[in-house]
């Protein structure tokens, strides 16, 4: 092949500098463009593996308040402090803790402004809420635990948690409670922060 002859692997020989200027721009533009595709894929690909503990996690580090929203129709503000393997301890706006069931968590909203999150790397919590719940009930600590009917909830001291049942001693006229876990949306420590 001559020098002047056209390589079929880099295109024609560049006769010009007007050509060297074309062909630069060309190349930087194809290139660009390139690297706008790469980063789509690459966002798309985080989005496709974000998880709800993954976003948790997320706003949990970067330490910002957000609204949580759960099934029985009420919300608590605050930061998210700890995820656990099914649940997520809040400190609220008001400076008191709550544990939430998180299959119990219908949506978690940020502020606005805040940056967006996609929640793209696997999390695993190590302590389940029946373990979390156990601790708190070796302090004895004063709960309000609250289920799908908000109406109904069970206020008093923590006294035992087994498998499936914790056992509150009531306030009031006394009594005991015996609260099945599985109906459990959240804890609320009134006496916490």
């Amino acid at each position: 092949m001559r020098a002047d002859e056209p390589s079929p692997d880099r295109g024609p020989l560049l006769a010009s500098g007007a050509d060297l200027s074309g062909w630069l721009a060309r190349l930087t533009a194809d290139e660009a463009a390139r690297a706008r595709a790469r980063v789509y894929w690459m966002q798309r690909q985080a989005a496709e593996e974000g998880s709800f503990a993954g976003v948790l996690t997320d706003l949990a580090e970067r330490g910002r308040s957000v609204s949580v929203h759960l099934r029985n129709g009420r919300q608590h503000h605050g930061r998210a402090m700890v995820i656990g393997a099914d649940f997520v301890a809040l400190r609220t706006d008001r400076d008191r803790d709550v544990l939430v069931a998180t299959a119990a968590v219908t949506s978690v909203r940020t502020r606005a402004g805040d940056e967006p999150t996609l929640g793209d790397r696997p999390v695993v919590g190590d302590i389940r809420l029946v373990e979390a719940l156990a601790a708190l009930a070796e302090d004895r600590a004063r709960v309000v635990m609250t289920g799908d009917h908000t109406g109904d909830a069970v206020r008093g001291e923590l006294r035992g948690v087994g498998r499936d049942v914790a056992t509150v001693r009531l306030d009031g006229a006394g009594g005991s409670a015996y609260v099945a876990l599985a109906s459990v949306v959240e804890v609320s420590l009134p006496e916490s922060g």
